[in-house]
């Protein structure tokens, strides 16, 4: 007898491309596991409802991206001390009890994808973090766990800054508007502009990089396009750029050995796939 496919999946907002399916299925593929990984478009009014629904379903795990990674917390029974101290979820795993965890492998994705000669030697150095959404959370986790001096979060709503503010004490925050790089070792973009369809869009201008110091990085964690313009505007002035691919793809690994309570996620096999389409949709 056939055992019972594995399910999982994704939830993610409607319209908003996601490259969670192919990855997954890539892996699942390779590691020759029967299983199946669908996303299910969630608009924030039905996500309970969805959620609940998925669960009847004896799913085995869920992705979470945003606008939902905060709002899902509500609805879950546990959360791993990673999922608290970052206060987002990114990985639901359903228990055959029918409990339900809330994980992050956002935050351990984001700093092994760093090069290493980037995130050495940080006691002295300048982090600003543009949004202040989930990612943001996570990414400021990652740097404030390795003794950075300084994290500064940049926001457009002084509202969502505050609130962060309260959530992570031991941050800056000021509004965009006010933006001072000079002394930045890694600029982040945690914010969707430039994202596609929207690929002519920036958050910063070219004249707020000039102020980069010449070695900082400039990590935008969009994956799609591969370049975004801020990217762009950073390779023009020869800083060292990073973009949201290697986030993605280790991420997505993290999540998936969880589910499957082992560390066997092919993190090439799961790359190849991801590279593989972004360049296709490039040329096509």
């Amino acid at each position: 007898m056939l055992k019972e496919r594995l399910k999982l999946g994704i939830i993610k907002a409607p319209g908003t491309p996601s490259l969670s399916v192919i990855m997954q299925t890539a892996a699942l593929q390779h590691l020759n596991i029967n299983a199946e990984y669908k996303a299910h478009e969630v608009t924030s009014e039905n996500l309970e409802k969805v959620f609940k629904e998925l669960k009847k379903e004896k799913i085995r795990g869920l992705n979470v991206t945003m606008p939902h990674k905060i709002n899902i917390i509500s609805l879950l029974d546990e959360l791993t001390d990673k999922a608290k101290h970052t206060g987002a979820v990114n990985t639901i795993t359903f228990k055959e009890n029918g409990k339900t965890i809330g994980d992050n492998t956002d935050s351990n994705g984001f700093w092994s994808a760093i090069p290493e000669g980037s995130r050495t030697n940080l006691l002295n150095k300048n982090i600003a973090i543009l949004g202040c959404g989930g990612a943001a959370h996570a990414c400021a986790i990652a740097f404030l766990s390795h003794n950075v001096s300084s994290v500064k979060i940049y926001g457009r709503n002084k509202n969502k800054l505050n609130a962060f503010k309260n959530f992570l004490k031991n941050i800056e925050i000021d509004l965009l508007s006010n933006i001072d790089l000079s002394n930045t070792h890694i600029l982040v973009n945690t914010t969707p502009v430039g994202m596609y369809p929207n690929i002519d869009q920036s958050p910063l201008t070219k004249e707020d990089l000039q102020k980069l110091p010449k070695d900082a990085l400039v990590y935008d964690i969009i994956y799609n396009p591969l370049e975004t313009k801020l990217l762009q505007s950073a390779k023009a002035l020869d800083l060292k750029t990073l973009n949201g691919v290697e986030m993605l793809v280790r991420q997505g690994a993290e999540s998936l050995n969880i589910w499957l309570g082992k560390d066997i996620a092919p993190l090439e096999i799961m790359r190849n796939a991801v590279v593989e389409t972004l360049q296709w949709s490039v040329s096509t």
